[in-house]
């Protein structure tokens, strides 16, 4: 009898230390989003938490609470103002070069003809005889563009921004509106406006850790083709990137290349073109 007493004195205070109680602990600072990823790997098996505005609830033992009320110090702290820079570059070239020989030479028991492809463009050079002509022409021409866009947005440590800019313009649309009239299947061409956004910005949410930034971002960048009425060129990148404050970061880039070559009679012409972009990506401390 004496001995389970005395090992009944040993289980009750085991029992007692390992009882949960309900504690609702306010925030200052940061949301009940942001920190419980941090304080939930603390907690054990019996023990909770969750958040109801600015507030934790948490159900823990006693050696539990006094953890996490230590670590929600240090990560309870106001958040750091962040300016964060993304810029966007797209370098364009093209080369063209061709060479044709056309025109007519011969007598009057034969002749032969070379017509030209039509085009008015490059130099040329005329030859002629009586009725004999020879056309030379020579086009060798390059083109290069380069365009670079930076968009700045500040936003404070651990919260999302979004920024974005662009503009409309005004596309021609035609559809076919079939109807049936006593019995007859009439077709009317309606015509119309419809307007087609070309925007370019991103949305970003930083997450600071000393030096150390890391970043879920989502950069776009669209522009209006001139060559093709209505279509718009897409740029866009999706990721999670971690570099130093202060310092550039790539997020990703293209190059593209193409090239076509065509042979003609007396004649010879070659296109390429190459294309490239990248987004880079900066993040900066503000006091």
């Amino acid at each position: 009898m004496g001995l389970a007493v005395a090992l009944l004195g040993f289980v009750l205070p085991a029992v007692v230390s390992a009882q949960t109680t309900v504690e609702v602990v306010p925030l200052k600072y940061r949301k009940s989003e942001q920190v419980i990823p941090v304080l939930q790997p603390l907690l054990g098996r019996d023990s909770s938490i969750s958040g109801f505005q600015n507030q934790l609830v948490i159900r823990a033992t006693p050696v539990e609470m006094a953890q996490l009320k230590r670590v929600l110090a240090d990560i309870d702290t106001a958040p750091k103002r962040l300016l964060i820079t993304v810029r966007q570059d797209a370098d364009m070239d093209r080369d063209r070069r061709e060479a044709e020989l056309s025109g007519s030479i011969g007598n009057q028991n034969a002749r032969i003809t070379v017509p030209g492809s039509g085009s008015q463009s490059g130099g040329n050079v005329i030859f002629r005889d009586g009725d004999d002509r020879l056309r030379g022409r020579v086009i060798d021409s390059q083109r290069s563009s380069s365009s670079s866009t930076s968009q700045s947005i500040q936003v404070l440590e651990g919260y999302s921004a979004f920024i974005r800019v662009g503009e409309s313009r005004p596309v021609r649309s035609r559809q076919v509106v079939r109807t049936i009239v006593n019995g007859q299947i009439i077709d009317r061409v309606v015509e119309g406006t419809d307007y087609r956004d070309a925007t370019t910005g991103f949305s970003v949410v930083p997450r600071v850790q000393g030096n150390m930034v890391t970043l879920d971002i989502d950069p776009q960048r669209e522009t209006f083709d001139d060559g093709r009425r209505g279509a718009v060129n897409v740029q866009r990148v999706v990721t999670t990137v971690s570099g130093r404050l202060g310092e550039w970061m790539d997020l990703g880039g293209v190059n593209e290349s193409r090239s076509d070559n065509q042979s003609v009679l007396l004649g010879r012409s070659s296109t390429s073109s190459s294309e490239r972009r990248g987004v880079q990506v900066k993040v900066e401390e503000l006091p």
